[in-house]
């Protein structure tokens, strides 16, 4: 992923020199079968269906966009709103034929939408990146439709866990990637702030991805450059660090890595007056 730091670096895209990062870590994601279950269930939870009206917020390259747009069909829409226009830009690129998708750049906590205007609103994984995500959520529930459902989905960073035999550096390395985050335990906190916003019969479903190789939690996780991050800062010796990489790229080959990440889908229903 180069030298872009994806804890900090997705609250300002455009403000970085490479994208490419970025582009290469949603597709990624997207690609993964845990990634690929809890999106599912989330527009399951969402009962999209035909003509409904739609908000994807940090929609970034959009692929949840597509797929809820097919459930939506032509008399439905779909509006990707994102903060980095080149993001948006590519999801444009990658439009198929025949999906009614439209987007936006947005800021999250001052959407340009009039009030009660969407059937449905959608947030993943972009509040851990914002300063004051009760804002934004406050922002969605004002343009949803009374009777209409928020659905939000993010990470509590707090669960994040490596299986480093050297416990204090696997610790120090761990919190380093958590304390990165704008906010790190947000994916606690949903069904608190889906309640503070006035929303009803709010449910939450935890899940936990895990990964047993190590190569592939690197590119997820910045692994490797958290640990050089954490040896440049003075909170590793370099031997150490050494020995904590050796230890769990040994792991990874026998099958006894793992890396995991407890997080949060929770939805709710905005109240008829």
């Amino acid at each position: 992923m180069g030298q872009e730091y994806l804890a900090t670096g997705f609250a300002d895209v455009d403000g970085c020199d490479d994208a490419t990062a970025y582009r290469q870590c949603l597709s990624l994601l997207d690609s993964l079968p845990y990634f690929r279950e809890y999106k599912a269930r989330s527009y399951e939870l969402l009962n999209l269906s035909a003509g409904l009206s739609v908000l994807d917020l940090g929609c970034g390259l959009a692929d949840d966009a597509f797929r809820m747009a097919a459930c939506v069909g032509t008399r439905g829409l779909v509006v990707g709103v994102d903060a980095s226009m080149r993001l948006i830009e590519q999801a444009v690129a990658r439009l198929p034929a025949g999906l009614r998708v439209r987007f936006a750049k947005a800021d999250a906590c001052r959407l340009p939408f009039k009030d009660e205007c969407f059937d449905r609103c959608r947030v993943d994984r972009t509040l851990q990146h914002i300063a004051v995500p009760r804002r934004a959520i406050c922002e969605l529930v004002r343009v949803l439709k009374p009777g209409g459902s928020l659905l939000a989905y993010d990470n509590d960073w707090g669960t994040f866990s490596v299986s480093g035999s050297d416990e204090e550096a696997t610790k120090i390395i761990a919190t380093a990637w958590e304390e990165s985050f704008t906010n790190r335990w947000i994916g606690r906190y949903l069904k608190r702030f889906f309640l503070e916003a006035g929303l009803h019969q709010v449910e939450l479903e935890p899940s936990v991805s895990v990964l047993t190789d190590f190569e592939l939690a690197d590119r997820v996780y910045n692994l490797r450059q958290t640990l050089g991050r954490s040896v440049a800062a003075g909170r590793l010796a370099p031997a150490v660090a050494s020995d904590w990489l050796s230890d769990l790229q040994a792991q990874s080959r026998s099958g006894g890595f793992l890396c995991a990440l407890t997080a949060y889908t929770v939805v709710g229903i905005k109240p008829v007056p």
